[in-house]
């Protein structure tokens, strides 16, 4: 990797936070983690992050509110939702809130790393223009 890919994890569940970021730390991406959505638009404002994982349900600012004003101030981040309640129409999420993606928990740890990947290529990150 020439360049780090670098990923937020949003989620008020400590616990989930750690995991994915021990997953991701471990393929290759710097990753920091926030607990709630008011702390992570602050974080988003001191760094350029390439994705932002977060949990639908938190205080405060909840996980959809944080896609919208993060992708106000970064039209080309990536945003993966995890949550615990089922998604009835995931296209109109996607189009509504700028979702790429989502996972269901209880989440397979697998196969949130390769949804990452995933997303990443999909959508063409290129690094060298960021």
């Amino acid at each position: 990797m020439d360049k780090e890919i670098r990923v937020l994890v949003v989620d008020d569940e400590p616990r989930i936070c750690h995991l994915i970021f021990d997953v991701l730390v471990q393929e290759g991406y710097v990753v920091d983690i926030s607990f709630s959505g008011t702390d992570a638009l602050q974080m988003i404002k001191k760094h350029n992050y390439h994705m932002l994982i977060t949990d639908l349900e938190m205080p405060g600012i909840d996980g959809l509110e944080l896609i919208q004003k993060v992708k106000k101030q970064n039209s080309e981040i990536r945003a993966i939702m995890i949550t615990g309640n089922a998604i009835d129409d995931v296209a109109v999420w996607a189009v509504r809130y700028g979702i790429d993606n989502y996972m269901k928990k209880p989440f397979n740890i697998i196969k949130l790393k390769e949804m990452v990947k995933q997303t990443l290529c999909t959508h063409k990150i290129v690094l060298e223009k960021m």
